[in-house]
């Protein structure tokens, strides 16, 4: 399994705008996503959010940055990000059985 973190600071009221957007994301890659194993969205503090993600493997990860709802709600959620994402990509090693 590859999982992975994507820390998300968004601009100082923005946060609502960018909760909308991220939900209708988090709901298109649980269902359109068959190798996706998880895509759950978290709040870490007032304007910083956390996206955990795990994927069945590397070609799963690769496949869900092509697709077209990441596309369109990533592009929707940019305008509301205070600078770029921290993406942490990571292999399992130690799977859950």
């Amino acid at each position: 399994m590859i999982g992975v973190v994507a820390t998300i600071a968004v601009l100082k009221g923005k946060e609502a705008e960018f909760e909308k957007i991220a939900k209708k994301l988090v709901e298109a890659v649980n269902l359109e996503e068959e190798d996706n194993l998880f895509y759950r969205l978290y709040k870490k503090s007032s304007n910083v959010y956390i996206i955990l993600e795990g994927y069945k493997d590397k070609n799963s990860l690769d496949y869900h940055i092509t697709t077209s709802h990441y596309k369109k709600y990533g592009k929707a959620m940019a305008e509301f990000l205070d600078g770029r994402p921290e993406v942490v990509i990571m292999d399992e090693l130690a799977p859950n059985k």
